[in-house]
Protein backbone atom coordinates (compact mmCIF):
# COMPACT_ATOMS: atom_id res chain seq x y z
CA UNK A 1 0.00 0.00 0.00
CA UNK A 2 1.09 3.60 -0.51
CA UNK A 3 2.61 5.44 2.43
CA UNK A 4 -0.10 6.67 4.76
CA UNK A 5 0.66 9.11 7.56
CA UNK A 6 -1.15 8.96 10.87
CA UNK A 7 -3.19 12.16 11.27
CA UNK A 8 -2.56 14.15 14.43
CA UNK A 9 -6.12 13.85 15.63
CA UNK A 10 -7.46 13.14 19.09
CA UNK A 11 -10.76 11.87 20.41
CA UNK A 12 -11.49 15.42 21.55
CA UNK A 13 -10.89 16.73 18.00
CA UNK A 14 -13.46 14.26 16.70
CA UNK A 15 -15.96 15.33 19.34
CA UNK A 16 -15.37 19.04 18.68
CA UNK A 17 -15.94 18.49 14.96
CA UNK A 18 -19.43 17.14 15.66
CA UNK A 19 -20.85 20.67 15.69
CA UNK A 20 -18.37 22.21 13.27
CA UNK A 21 -19.01 19.96 10.28
CA UNK A 22 -22.24 18.33 9.05
CA UNK A 23 -23.86 18.77 12.45
CA UNK A 24 -27.31 17.76 11.14
CA UNK A 25 -26.02 14.48 9.70
CA UNK A 26 -27.09 11.26 11.41
CA UNK A 27 -24.29 9.45 13.23
CA UNK A 28 -26.19 6.71 15.11
CA UNK A 29 -29.39 4.78 14.49
CA UNK A 30 -31.01 2.88 17.37
CA UNK A 31 -34.18 1.18 16.22
CA UNK A 32 -36.27 3.95 14.67
CA UNK A 33 -34.38 6.67 16.53
CA UNK A 34 -31.75 8.77 14.75
CA UNK A 35 -29.01 10.66 16.58
CA UNK A 36 -27.45 13.62 14.75
CA UNK A 37 -23.88 14.79 15.26
CA UNK A 38 -25.15 17.93 16.99
CA UNK A 39 -27.37 15.89 19.33
CA UNK A 40 -24.46 13.61 20.18
CA UNK A 41 -22.27 16.61 21.00
CA UNK A 42 -24.89 18.11 23.31
CA UNK A 43 -25.44 14.81 25.08
CA UNK A 44 -21.70 14.24 25.61
CA UNK A 45 -21.45 17.72 27.12
CA UNK A 46 -24.29 17.06 29.55
CA UNK A 47 -22.99 13.61 30.42
CA UNK A 48 -19.62 15.14 31.21
CA UNK A 49 -21.28 17.68 33.50
CA UNK A 50 -23.22 14.84 35.09
CA UNK A 51 -20.00 12.92 35.80
CA UNK A 52 -18.38 16.06 37.21
CA UNK A 53 -21.29 16.47 39.63
CA UNK A 54 -20.51 12.95 40.84
CA UNK A 55 -17.09 14.41 41.74
CA UNK A 56 -15.27 12.16 39.30
CA UNK A 57 -11.89 13.42 38.12
CA UNK A 58 -8.74 12.37 36.28
CA UNK A 59 -7.56 10.24 39.20
CA UNK A 60 -10.62 8.02 39.06
CA UNK A 61 -11.49 4.80 37.29
CA UNK A 62 -14.97 3.68 36.30
CA UNK A 63 -16.11 0.24 35.18
CA UNK A 64 -18.90 -0.20 32.63
CA UNK A 65 -21.04 -3.34 32.66
CA UNK A 66 -23.53 -1.94 30.18
CA UNK A 67 -24.78 -3.55 26.99
CA UNK A 68 -24.25 -1.82 23.65
CA UNK A 69 -26.31 1.33 24.05
CA UNK A 70 -26.34 5.06 23.49
CA UNK A 71 -25.74 5.58 27.21
CA UNK A 72 -22.60 3.45 27.05
CA UNK A 73 -21.26 5.57 24.17
CA UNK A 74 -21.98 8.81 26.03
CA UNK A 75 -20.25 7.63 29.20
CA UNK A 76 -17.29 6.35 27.17
CA UNK A 77 -16.68 9.58 25.23
CA UNK A 78 -17.36 11.83 28.22
CA UNK A 79 -14.92 9.98 30.49
CA UNK A 80 -12.18 10.13 27.85
CA UNK A 81 -12.48 13.92 27.69
CA UNK A 82 -12.36 14.21 31.47
CA UNK A 83 -9.27 12.02 31.74
CA UNK A 84 -11.14 9.37 33.73
CA UNK A 85 -9.92 5.82 33.12
CA UNK A 86 -12.61 3.82 31.33
CA UNK A 87 -12.81 0.05 31.94
CA UNK A 88 -15.52 -1.64 29.83
CA UNK A 89 -16.26 -5.25 30.78
CA UNK A 90 -19.59 -6.07 29.17
CA UNK A 91 -22.83 -6.87 30.95
CA UNK A 92 -22.24 -10.62 31.36
CA UNK A 93 -18.89 -10.56 33.18
CA UNK A 94 -19.03 -12.46 36.46
CA UNK A 95 -17.17 -14.81 38.78
CA UNK A 96 -13.47 -14.78 39.63
CA UNK A 97 -12.59 -12.84 36.47
CA UNK A 98 -14.86 -9.95 37.43
CA UNK A 99 -13.67 -9.98 41.02
CA UNK A 100 -10.04 -9.89 39.88
CA UNK A 101 -10.61 -6.90 37.59
CA UNK A 102 -12.47 -4.96 40.28
CA UNK A 103 -9.78 -5.75 42.84
CA UNK A 104 -6.99 -4.20 40.78
CA UNK A 105 -8.87 -1.30 39.14
CA UNK A 106 -10.65 -0.18 42.33
CA UNK A 107 -13.39 1.74 40.47
CA UNK A 108 -15.22 4.74 41.92
CA UNK A 109 -18.33 3.56 40.12
CA UNK A 110 -19.55 0.44 38.34
CA UNK A 111 -22.15 1.43 35.75
CA UNK A 112 -24.88 -1.20 35.33
CA UNK A 113 -28.30 -1.23 33.70
CA UNK A 114 -30.15 -2.98 36.50
CA UNK A 115 -29.49 -4.59 39.85
CA UNK A 116 -27.45 -7.78 39.57
CA UNK A 117 -27.85 -9.54 42.88
CA UNK A 118 -25.39 -12.35 42.30
CA UNK A 119 -22.94 -10.99 39.71
CA UNK A 120 -21.36 -8.06 41.59
CA UNK A 121 -19.18 -9.21 44.53
CA UNK A 122 -20.59 -8.09 47.87
CA UNK A 123 -17.63 -5.84 48.70
CA UNK A 124 -18.28 -3.76 45.56
CA UNK A 125 -22.04 -3.28 45.93
CA UNK A 126 -21.61 0.30 47.17
CA UNK A 127 -19.80 1.27 43.96
CA UNK A 128 -22.61 0.10 41.68
CA UNK A 129 -24.38 2.90 39.85
CA UNK A 130 -27.67 1.80 38.28
CA UNK A 131 -28.54 4.01 35.32
CA UNK A 132 -32.14 4.51 34.27
CA UNK A 133 -33.35 2.80 31.11
CA UNK A 134 -33.62 6.16 29.36
CA UNK A 135 -30.99 8.54 30.66
CA UNK A 136 -32.56 11.99 30.77
CA UNK A 137 -30.23 14.58 29.30
CA UNK A 138 -31.30 18.20 28.99
CA UNK A 139 -30.66 20.10 25.77
CA UNK A 140 -28.02 22.81 25.82
CA UNK A 141 -26.18 25.06 23.41
CA UNK A 142 -23.17 25.56 25.66
CA UNK A 143 -19.68 24.45 24.69
CA UNK A 144 -17.73 22.20 27.00
CA UNK A 145 -14.02 22.56 27.70
CA UNK A 146 -11.74 19.63 27.19
CA UNK A 147 -9.69 18.67 30.24
CA UNK A 148 -6.38 17.40 28.91
CA UNK A 149 -4.17 15.07 30.92
CA UNK A 150 -1.19 14.14 28.79
CA UNK A 151 0.01 10.59 29.30
CA UNK A 152 -3.18 9.64 31.09
CA UNK A 153 -4.51 6.19 30.27
CA UNK A 154 -7.74 6.62 28.36
CA UNK A 155 -8.99 3.06 28.41
CA UNK A 156 -8.11 -0.28 30.01
CA UNK A 157 -9.31 -3.15 27.85
CA UNK A 158 -9.19 -6.53 29.55
CA UNK A 159 -8.44 -9.59 27.46
CA UNK A 160 -10.25 -12.86 28.04
CA UNK A 161 -7.15 -14.24 29.75
CA UNK A 162 -6.44 -17.44 27.82
CA UNK A 163 -3.57 -18.15 30.22
CA UNK A 164 -3.86 -16.87 33.78
CA UNK A 165 -6.07 -13.97 34.93
CA UNK A 166 -7.37 -11.30 32.53
CA UNK A 167 -4.77 -8.76 31.41
CA UNK A 168 -5.72 -5.09 31.20
CA UNK A 169 -4.24 -3.51 28.08
CA UNK A 170 -3.42 0.18 28.56
CA UNK A 171 -4.90 1.90 25.51
CA UNK A 172 -4.10 5.56 24.87
CA UNK A 173 -5.74 8.21 22.71
CA UNK A 174 -3.39 7.73 19.75
CA UNK A 175 -3.93 3.97 19.78
CA UNK A 176 -7.69 4.48 19.59
CA UNK A 177 -7.56 6.91 16.66
CA UNK A 178 -4.95 4.81 14.81
CA UNK A 179 -7.09 1.69 15.20
CA UNK A 180 -9.99 3.60 13.64
CA UNK A 181 -7.76 4.90 10.83
CA UNK A 182 -6.62 1.36 9.97
CA UNK A 183 -10.21 0.14 10.13
CA UNK A 184 -11.15 2.78 7.57
CA UNK A 185 -8.27 1.77 5.29
CA UNK A 186 -9.15 -1.94 5.45
CA UNK A 187 -12.85 -1.29 4.79
CA UNK A 188 -12.42 1.61 2.32
CA UNK A 189 -15.00 3.53 4.31
CA UNK A 190 -16.65 6.75 3.14
CA UNK A 191 -19.36 9.02 4.54
CA UNK A 192 -22.12 7.05 2.81
CA UNK A 193 -21.29 3.76 4.51
CA UNK A 194 -23.36 2.10 7.21
CA UNK A 195 -22.01 -0.25 9.90
CA UNK A 196 -23.83 -2.65 12.22
CA UNK A 197 -22.36 -2.56 15.72
CA UNK A 198 -22.76 -6.19 16.78
CA UNK A 199 -19.44 -6.32 18.68
CA UNK A 200 -19.45 -5.38 22.33
CA UNK A 201 -17.97 -2.00 23.18
CA UNK A 202 -15.70 -3.68 25.71
CA UNK A 203 -13.71 -5.02 22.75
CA UNK A 204 -11.37 -2.96 20.55
CA UNK A 205 -13.31 -4.22 17.51
CA UNK A 206 -16.42 -2.35 18.63
CA UNK A 207 -14.61 0.76 19.84
CA UNK A 208 -12.60 1.26 16.63
CA UNK A 209 -15.75 1.16 14.49
CA UNK A 210 -17.46 3.68 16.77
CA UNK A 211 -14.50 6.06 16.43
CA UNK A 212 -14.27 5.41 12.67
CA UNK A 213 -17.88 6.55 12.22
CA UNK A 214 -17.04 9.81 14.01
CA UNK A 215 -13.95 10.17 11.84
CA UNK A 216 -15.54 9.37 8.46
CA UNK A 217 -19.07 10.65 9.21
CA UNK A 218 -20.47 7.19 8.52
CA UNK A 219 -23.61 5.84 10.18
CA UNK A 220 -23.44 3.30 13.00
CA UNK A 221 -26.50 1.15 13.69
CA UNK A 222 -26.63 -0.10 17.28
CA UNK A 223 -27.96 -3.51 18.28
CA UNK A 224 -27.62 -5.02 21.74
CA UNK A 225 -25.88 -8.24 20.76
CA UNK A 226 -24.95 -10.55 17.92
CA UNK A 227 -27.59 -13.01 16.72
CA UNK A 228 -26.72 -15.41 13.91
CA UNK A 229 -30.42 -16.05 13.21
CA UNK A 230 -31.25 -12.35 12.88
CA UNK A 231 -27.98 -11.19 11.32
CA UNK A 232 -28.79 -11.10 7.60
CA UNK A 233 -32.28 -9.78 8.22
CA UNK A 234 -30.72 -6.92 10.20
CA UNK A 235 -28.10 -6.33 7.50
CA UNK A 236 -30.85 -5.95 4.89
CA UNK A 237 -33.22 -3.94 7.10
CA UNK A 238 -30.60 -1.36 8.11
CA UNK A 239 -28.97 -1.18 4.64
CA UNK A 240 -25.54 -2.09 5.98
CA UNK A 241 -22.68 -1.65 3.48
CA UNK A 242 -19.66 -2.99 5.41
CA UNK A 243 -19.38 -5.95 7.79
CA UNK A 244 -16.68 -6.42 10.41
CA UNK A 245 -15.99 -9.98 11.52
CA UNK A 246 -14.03 -11.56 14.36
CA UNK A 247 -13.04 -15.10 15.25
CA UNK A 248 -15.50 -17.75 14.16
CA UNK A 249 -18.35 -15.40 13.16
CA UNK A 250 -18.10 -16.25 9.46
CA UNK A 251 -18.34 -19.99 10.09
CA UNK A 252 -21.31 -19.43 12.39
CA UNK A 253 -23.07 -17.46 9.63
CA UNK A 254 -22.29 -20.09 6.99
CA UNK A 255 -23.94 -22.75 9.17
CA UNK A 256 -27.24 -20.85 9.20
CA UNK A 257 -30.03 -22.11 6.89
CA UNK A 258 -30.07 -20.61 3.41
CA UNK A 259 -32.52 -17.69 3.27
CA UNK A 260 -33.83 -15.02 0.93
CA UNK A 261 -31.66 -12.46 2.76
CA UNK A 262 -28.35 -14.13 1.82
CA UNK A 263 -27.85 -11.96 -1.27
CA UNK A 264 -30.53 -9.30 -0.78
CA UNK A 265 -28.11 -6.95 0.97
CA UNK A 266 -25.98 -3.94 -0.04
CA UNK A 267 -22.73 -5.11 1.59
CA UNK A 268 -19.66 -4.30 -0.53
CA UNK A 269 -17.09 -6.13 1.62
CA UNK A 270 -16.41 -7.81 4.95
CA UNK A 271 -13.14 -7.32 6.80
CA UNK A 272 -11.68 -8.78 9.96
CA UNK A 273 -9.49 -11.50 11.41
CA UNK A 274 -9.73 -15.24 11.78
CA UNK A 275 -11.20 -16.40 8.45
CA UNK A 276 -10.24 -19.96 7.56
CA UNK A 277 -8.84 -20.57 4.06
CA UNK A 278 -11.86 -22.59 2.95
CA UNK A 279 -14.22 -19.88 4.25
CA UNK A 280 -13.13 -17.32 1.64
CA UNK A 281 -14.68 -19.17 -1.30
CA UNK A 282 -17.77 -20.43 0.55
CA UNK A 283 -18.63 -16.98 1.93
CA UNK A 284 -18.10 -15.24 -1.42
CA UNK A 285 -20.22 -17.78 -3.32
CA UNK A 286 -23.10 -17.87 -0.85
CA UNK A 287 -23.33 -14.21 0.17
CA UNK A 288 -21.51 -12.53 -2.75
CA UNK A 289 -19.26 -10.67 -0.31
CA UNK A 290 -15.45 -10.52 -0.70
CA UNK A 291 -13.32 -10.84 2.46
CA UNK A 292 -10.41 -8.62 3.48
CA UNK A 293 -8.35 -10.37 6.15
CA UNK A 294 -6.40 -8.29 8.67
CA UNK A 295 -4.15 -9.10 11.61
CA UNK A 296 -3.35 -7.32 14.82
CA UNK A 297 -3.89 -7.07 18.54
CA UNK A 298 -5.22 -4.54 21.02
CA UNK A 299 -1.69 -3.98 22.35
CA UNK A 300 -0.57 -2.58 18.96
CA UNK A 301 -3.42 -0.27 17.92
CA UNK A 302 -5.49 -3.24 16.73
CA UNK A 303 -4.25 -3.53 13.10
CA UNK A 304 -0.73 -4.55 12.01
CA UNK A 305 -1.38 -5.99 8.53
CA UNK A 306 -4.08 -5.80 5.85
CA UNK A 307 -4.50 -8.31 3.01
CA UNK A 308 -5.19 -5.86 0.17
CA UNK A 309 -3.97 -8.27 -2.50
CA UNK A 310 -6.52 -10.89 -1.40
CA UNK A 311 -3.78 -13.50 -1.21
CA UNK A 312 -5.70 -16.51 0.09
CA UNK A 313 -4.31 -17.71 3.41
CA UNK A 314 -2.29 -14.56 4.06
CA UNK A 315 -2.99 -11.99 6.76
CA UNK A 316 -1.57 -9.31 4.49
CA UNK A 317 1.25 -6.82 4.32
CA UNK A 318 2.55 -4.72 7.19
CA UNK A 319 1.07 -1.24 7.63
CA UNK A 320 3.55 1.59 6.92
CA UNK A 321 3.80 2.76 10.54
CA UNK A 322 5.07 -0.61 11.79
CA UNK A 323 8.07 -2.87 11.29
CA UNK A 324 7.48 -6.59 11.74
CA UNK A 325 10.15 -9.23 12.26
CA UNK A 326 10.13 -12.93 13.13
CA UNK A 327 11.85 -13.80 16.40
CA UNK A 328 13.69 -17.13 16.91
CA UNK A 329 12.99 -18.12 13.34
CA UNK A 330 13.29 -21.79 12.37
CA UNK A 331 12.51 -23.08 8.88
CA UNK A 332 11.07 -19.66 8.04
CA UNK A 333 8.65 -19.63 10.99
CA UNK A 334 9.10 -17.38 14.02
CA UNK A 335 7.24 -15.29 16.56
CA UNK A 336 5.66 -12.16 15.07
CA UNK A 337 7.13 -9.11 16.82
CA UNK A 338 6.10 -5.52 16.13
CA UNK A 339 8.03 -2.24 16.32
CA UNK A 340 6.35 1.15 15.90
CA UNK A 341 7.96 3.81 13.71
CA UNK A 342 6.55 6.56 15.91
CA UNK A 343 5.60 6.90 19.55
CA UNK A 344 2.18 6.13 20.97
CA UNK A 345 1.19 3.18 18.77
CA UNK A 346 2.09 0.42 21.22
CA UNK A 347 0.70 -0.09 24.69
CA UNK A 348 2.87 0.77 27.67
CA UNK A 349 1.94 -2.58 29.15
CA UNK A 350 -0.69 -4.30 31.24
CA UNK A 351 -2.43 -2.58 34.13
CA UNK A 352 -0.77 -3.50 37.45
CA UNK A 353 0.80 -6.62 35.95
CA UNK A 354 4.59 -6.20 35.88
CA UNK A 355 5.23 -9.86 35.12
CA UNK A 356 3.04 -9.91 32.02
CA UNK A 357 4.36 -6.51 30.91
CA UNK A 358 8.00 -7.61 31.20
CA UNK A 359 7.31 -10.54 28.89
CA UNK A 360 5.54 -8.35 26.35
CA UNK A 361 8.59 -6.52 25.00
CA UNK A 362 11.87 -7.54 23.38
CA UNK A 363 14.37 -4.87 22.26
CA UNK A 364 11.67 -2.24 21.60
CA UNK A 365 9.53 -4.82 19.82
CA UNK A 366 6.15 -5.98 21.09
CA UNK A 367 5.94 -9.78 21.23
CA UNK A 368 2.61 -11.04 19.94
CA UNK A 369 2.91 -14.68 20.98
CA UNK A 370 1.82 -15.57 17.44
CA UNK A 371 3.88 -17.61 14.99
CA UNK A 372 4.12 -16.47 11.39
CA UNK A 373 6.08 -16.61 8.16
CA UNK A 374 6.68 -14.35 5.15
CA UNK A 375 6.57 -15.31 1.49
CA UNK A 376 8.87 -13.82 -1.16
CA UNK A 377 6.46 -10.92 -1.71
CA UNK A 378 6.39 -9.84 1.97
CA UNK A 379 2.94 -11.27 2.56
CA UNK A 380 2.64 -12.43 6.17
CA UNK A 381 1.02 -15.74 7.12
CA UNK A 382 -0.35 -16.71 10.53
CA UNK A 383 0.87 -20.14 11.62
CA UNK A 384 -0.54 -20.39 15.15
CA UNK A 385 -0.13 -19.36 18.77
CA UNK A 386 3.30 -19.83 20.27
CA UNK A 387 1.73 -21.18 23.47
CA UNK A 388 -0.75 -23.20 21.44
CA UNK A 389 2.00 -25.50 20.26
CA UNK A 390 2.32 -29.10 21.39
CA UNK A 391 5.77 -30.44 22.29
CA UNK A 392 6.34 -33.87 20.75
CA UNK A 393 9.78 -35.52 20.70
CA UNK A 394 11.58 -32.20 20.91
CA UNK A 395 9.50 -30.58 18.16
CA UNK A 396 6.98 -27.77 18.59
CA UNK A 397 3.84 -28.86 16.75
CA UNK A 398 1.42 -26.10 15.68
CA UNK A 399 -2.14 -26.74 16.87
CA UNK A 400 -3.34 -24.49 14.05
CA UNK A 401 -1.73 -26.72 11.41
CA UNK A 402 -3.47 -29.84 12.74
CA UNK A 403 -6.81 -28.02 13.16
CA UNK A 404 -6.67 -26.67 9.62
CA UNK A 405 -6.14 -30.19 8.26
CA UNK A 406 -8.96 -31.61 10.39
CA UNK A 407 -11.39 -28.89 9.35
CA UNK A 408 -10.99 -29.80 5.68
CA UNK A 409 -12.88 -33.04 6.31
CA UNK A 410 -16.52 -32.89 5.21
CA UNK A 411 -17.70 -34.47 8.47
CA UNK A 412 -15.98 -31.92 10.71
CA UNK A 413 -17.38 -28.46 11.38
CA UNK A 414 -14.66 -27.23 13.77
CA UNK A 415 -11.85 -28.67 15.83
CA UNK A 416 -9.65 -27.84 18.78
CA UNK A 417 -6.21 -29.36 19.26
CA UNK A 418 -4.81 -29.41 22.78
CA UNK A 419 -1.97 -30.98 24.74
CA UNK A 420 -1.97 -33.41 27.63
CA UNK A 421 1.13 -34.68 29.39
CA UNK A 422 2.37 -38.01 28.12
CA UNK A 423 3.63 -40.81 30.34
CA UNK A 424 7.17 -40.35 29.05
CA UNK A 425 7.33 -36.55 29.28
CA UNK A 426 6.43 -33.83 26.80
CA UNK A 427 2.93 -33.99 25.29
CA UNK A 428 0.32 -36.19 23.67
CA UNK A 429 -2.07 -34.54 21.23
CA UNK A 430 -5.82 -34.25 21.85
CA UNK A 431 -8.16 -33.68 18.88
CA UNK A 432 -11.64 -32.48 19.83
CA UNK A 433 -14.18 -32.43 17.02
CA UNK A 434 -17.44 -30.58 16.48
CA UNK A 435 -19.04 -32.72 13.80
CA UNK A 436 -21.69 -32.09 11.16
CA UNK A 437 -23.10 -35.59 11.58
CA UNK A 438 -22.53 -38.71 13.68
CA UNK A 439 -19.06 -40.17 13.13
CA UNK A 440 -17.04 -43.21 14.16
CA UNK A 441 -13.97 -42.01 16.07
CA UNK A 442 -12.01 -45.15 15.21
CA UNK A 443 -12.64 -44.57 11.51
CA UNK A 444 -11.83 -40.86 11.63
CA UNK A 445 -8.59 -41.51 13.54
CA UNK A 446 -7.57 -44.15 11.01
CA UNK A 447 -8.41 -41.79 8.15
CA UNK A 448 -6.17 -39.02 9.48
CA UNK A 449 -3.35 -41.46 10.27
CA UNK A 450 -2.53 -41.23 6.57
CA UNK A 451 -2.78 -37.42 6.55
CA UNK A 452 -0.39 -36.55 9.37
CA UNK A 453 3.32 -37.14 9.80
CA UNK A 454 4.35 -39.13 12.88
CA UNK A 455 4.78 -36.28 15.36
CA UNK A 456 1.53 -34.64 14.24
CA UNK A 457 -0.65 -37.66 15.03
CA UNK A 458 -3.37 -36.94 17.62
CA UNK A 459 -3.46 -39.70 20.23
CA UNK A 460 -6.80 -38.86 21.85
CA UNK A 461 -9.92 -38.27 19.76
CA UNK A 462 -13.19 -36.89 21.13
CA UNK A 463 -16.45 -35.31 20.04
CA UNK A 464 -17.93 -32.20 21.66
CA UNK A 465 -21.48 -30.88 21.21
CA UNK A 466 -20.57 -27.22 21.59
CA UNK A 467 -17.32 -25.30 22.07
CA UNK A 468 -17.09 -22.60 24.74
CA UNK A 469 -16.32 -19.24 23.15
CA UNK A 470 -14.33 -16.13 24.01
CA UNK A 471 -16.00 -12.70 23.64
CA UNK A 472 -14.66 -12.64 20.05
CA UNK A 473 -16.23 -16.05 19.30
CA UNK A 474 -12.93 -17.91 19.17
CA UNK A 475 -12.83 -21.36 20.73
CA UNK A 476 -12.02 -20.93 24.43
CA UNK A 477 -9.77 -23.93 25.02
CA UNK A 478 -9.12 -23.22 28.69
CA UNK A 479 -12.83 -23.69 29.48
CA UNK A 480 -13.27 -27.02 27.70
CA UNK A 481 -14.18 -29.63 30.32
CA UNK A 482 -11.94 -32.49 29.21
CA UNK A 483 -12.96 -34.71 32.13
CA UNK A 484 -16.55 -34.89 30.84
CA UNK A 485 -15.59 -36.26 27.41
CA UNK A 486 -14.94 -39.86 26.36
CA UNK A 487 -11.84 -40.17 24.18
CA UNK A 488 -10.68 -42.79 21.75
CA UNK A 489 -7.00 -43.59 22.42
CA UNK A 490 -5.61 -44.20 18.93
CA UNK A 491 -2.35 -45.66 20.25
CA UNK A 492 -3.99 -48.15 22.65
CA UNK A 493 -7.11 -48.69 20.48
CA UNK A 494 -9.60 -48.19 23.34
CA UNK A 495 -11.92 -45.58 24.85
CA UNK A 496 -10.74 -43.79 28.00
CA UNK A 497 -11.36 -40.72 30.17
CA UNK A 498 -8.80 -37.95 30.68
CA UNK A 499 -8.37 -35.84 33.79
Amino acid sequence: MNKVSIPKITIYNLISDLIKKDKKKTVFEIGNKKITREKLYQDIFNTQNYLTKLKLNEKDTVVSMLENSYEQILFFLATLCLGISWVPLGKDRKGVGLKYVLSITKPRFIFIRKEKKNDIPREYKKQTFIIKKNLKINKTKDFFKNIIFKGKVNTILFTSGTTGPPKGVLVHDKMLTTSALATGIASKTNNKDRFLLWESLHHIGGIEILILCLMKKSILVLIKKFSAKKFWKQIVKYRITIIHYLGGILDILIKQPISKFDKAHKVKLAFGAGARIETYKIFKERFNIPLVEVYGMTEASSFTTINFNKKIGSIGKVLPWFNVELKDKKKGIGEIIIKAKEKGLLTNGYFKDKKATSGLFYKNFLCTGDLGKFDNFKNLYYVGRKKDAVRVKGENISAWEIETTLNQNNNISESAVMATKSKIGEDDIIALLLTKRSINLRSIANYFFKKFSKNYQPRYWGVIKKFPRTPTFRIDKKNIEINKIKFYDFFEKKFISLK
